[in-house]
């Protein structure tokens, strides 16, 4: 097993952080072969360690769906308009690719969110879809 979690979101805007709360949940587990970071938004940077990796799972909080799901995550170029300081995950893939291998295995845990104001609470939609994305990341590192 030769993996890594990588929550991100801003954690001081309520639901937002969400995937944080996730990785630091996985982190404590201490389960063998996994590298878990936890980070405000996805740098270009991040290809270096995600190059050589088996499986890689993005977890971030999403208005756009109603319930935690696991969406495959597939590698596409990078193109001119892709900042120094922000990347997707299929992007980052891509990038990895200019680095190292891309892993076998990509996915981004996808959490709803119900507050996204000032706060560092998790709203109780939010604190499920957490839990279940904590569940749904164990098994996807098992694989």
């Amino acid at each position: 097993m030769n993996s890594l979690v990588i929550g991100y979101g801003n954690d001081l805007r309520s639901d937002d952080g969400a995937g944080r709360v996730v990785a630091d949940r996985i982190d404590a587990l201490g389960l063998p072969g996994v590298t878990v970071r936890s980070l405000s938004q996805l740098t270009p940077e991040l290809s270096l360690e995600i190059a050589g990796k088996d499986t890689v799972i993005f977890v971030d909080a999403s208005v756009e769906v109603a319930e935690t799901t696991v969406t495959p995550v597939e590698s596409r170029p990078a193109v001119a308009s892709t900042t120094t300081h922000f990347a997707d995950p299929g992007t980052l893939l891509g990038m990895t690719g200019t680095v190292g291998s891309i892993p076998k295995k990509a996915y981004l845990i996808s959490i709803p969110v119900a507050d996204l104001g000032l706060g560092m609470e998790l709203s109780p939609v939010s604190e499920l879809g957490v839990a279940r994305a904590v569940d749904l990341a164990t098994h996807l590192i098992g694989e």
